[in-house]
């Protein structure tokens, strides 16, 4: 079987397609197809799986859903604002101070309350779940100020991975960029699990005074001030795209 047979046979979830058009979450799309609100081909669509095959048409009040090209923006997140869609606890959100002429974007990746720099944002949720997937080894690059002795760490053991509290880390890199009462260090990861470099630093006994996110895959903050947003220029993301083996479906005949 050929590769468009392939394609032509794969099912997908409606949702998905849906949300990818940016009208709506995935949440918001299943309660529009169990409402009856969704039309493909021009007849009411409630079965929330579908064949690409079958799509031509998906309507949504009476507008044809269309699929734009994938967009990626670098967003220097502050301290104090949470990584979350949805409110907690009264507290600031990244879309809280985004610039209202944005299309519907995720985050790619979190930052916790208390860490800042370098956030992806993309309109492409199949892109999000690219970079976050684990198997895909995409770089993080983070800039941390500690206080301690940071000759306790063991930068042979991180670099062959160790365990913490029975939870497994891969492979970090760790480079000392100065020693004294506050040093900096350049963590390396691949692999980003919650709150990964703060279980590190406290398991050597480190306190953490920045944390900061400077690169993630391709893409580098460099000098992008603190809460300002920057989209990644279109030929250069495809550039970028290409290197990492990203190809965004098209669901669409």
């Amino acid at each position: 079987m050929n590769q468009q047979k392939k394609l032509k046979n794969k099912i997908v979830r409606l949702v998905k397609v849906i949300s990818r058009s940016g009208l709506c979450s995935r949440r918001e799309a299943e309660e529009l197809i169990d409402q009856g609100k969704v039309f493909v081909d021009g007849s009411i669509y409630k079965n929330h799986i579908i064949s690409i095959d079958k799509i031509n048409q998906i309507r949504i009040h009476k507008k044809n859903i269309i699929i734009p090209p994938t967009r990626v923006w670098c967003f220097n997140k502050s301290i104090g604002l949470i990584c979350s869609n949805s409110n907690q606890y009264g507290k600031k959100r990244i879309f809280d101070v985004l610039p209202k002429y944005l299309p519907r974007v995720v985050s790619i990746g979190r930052l916790d309350l208390n860490s800042e720099g370098l956030l992806l944002l993309t309109n492409n949720t199949e892109f999000s779940s690219f970079l976050e997937n684990p198997k895909n080894k995409i770089v993080r690059k983070y800039l941390v100020t500690v206080k301690g002795d940071v000759k306790n760490l063991d930068i042979n053991a991180l670099r062959k991975g160790i365990e913490i509290e029975g939870v497994n880390y891969k492979s970090i890199n760790l480079k000392i960029i100065k020693e004294n009462k506050n040093s900096i260090l350049k963590f390396t990861l691949i692999e980003g699990k919650n709150r990964e470099i703060r279980k590190i630093c406290s398991f050597y006994k480190l306190k953490i005074k920045q944390l900061k996110r400077i690169q993630f895959g391709p893409f580098k903050i460099n000098k992008l001030k603190l809460n300002n947003v920057l989209e990644i220029n279109k030929i250069i993301l495809k550039k970028k795209l290409k290197e990492l083996g990203f190809k965004s479906e098209n669901y669409f005949r």
